[in-house]
């Protein structure tokens, strides 16, 4: 019998590390690791290396809606 794995984490991710004194939000792909039984964050460091990171530290983006504050910017201006 095959063995299932659990979904992917869906929506956006970024994963936020310190480089030179500046936090930098770098976007994460998930990508399944046997090894570790589980969905592991992977994200390109400012540095353009492909690295790692602990999956409790990745931080889903929340999703805004554009039009709603559009429609809030344009009656403040009327």
């Amino acid at each position: 019998m095959k063995k299932t794995r659990p979904r992917r984490p869906n929506g956006r991710w970024v994963y936020y590390i310190m480089y030179e004194d500046i936090l930098w939000p770098c976007p994460v792909r998930w990508e399944w690791e046997s090894g570790y039984g589980g969905w592991l964050p992977f994200y390109y460091s400012p540095t353009f290396e492909f690295l790692v990171g602990d999956p409790e530290k990745a931080q889903r983006i929340a999703k805004s809606n554009v039009r709603q504050r559009r429609d809030h910017d344009e009656h403040a201006y009327a």
